[in-house]
């Protein structure tokens, strides 16, 4: 019994230590809000933008905005966060369209003021420890 066990055991490891990795990078938890003109920006997006664009794991986390203007980022299930690393944050805020207006692809609230990634001016690092990023401020005009 002592030799079956013996042999067995490295195959446990293996087994285990194999099907922990998913493939997927490591999040935590980034939140923060989306005011325009004051007011929440309902239904409006953020995504973050891997500065490394060479990262062959590379990940664009958003999120929407709800009711408040209140969001938590999503990278691979909902709510789970961010990997470590710089970024660059755009906006969008398309209206609804489509029969049942369930869709996103109207034109941007925004005008397209804050979707380039080369001109924004949102740049942010988020690390192990996650992040509040308190208020975002935009102006639709």
């Amino acid at each position: 019994m002592k030799k079956f066990t013996f042999l067995l055991l490295p195959l446990f490891f293996l087994f285990v230590a194999g099907g922990c990795s998913d493939g997927r990078k490591p999040t935590y938890p980034v939140k923060g809000k989306i005011l325009v003109d004051g007011q929440p920006a309902f239904e409006a997006f953020i995504w973050f933008h891997p500065v490394d664009k060479n990262d062959p794991m590379r990940v664009v986390p958003f999120a929407q905005a709800d009711e408040q203007g209140n969001f938590n980022l999503n990278s691979y299930i909902t709510g789970d966060g961010s990997p470590t690393g710089d970024f660059i944050i755009t906006f969008e805020w398309p209206r609804r369209s489509g029969t049942f207006k369930t869709q996103f692809e109207g034109p941007d609230r925004l005008k397209d003021k804050y979707k380039n990634i080369e001109g924004s001016k949102f740049k942010v690092s988020i690390d192990k420890q996650g992040k509040d990023l308190g208020t975002f401020e935009l102006t639709a005009n």
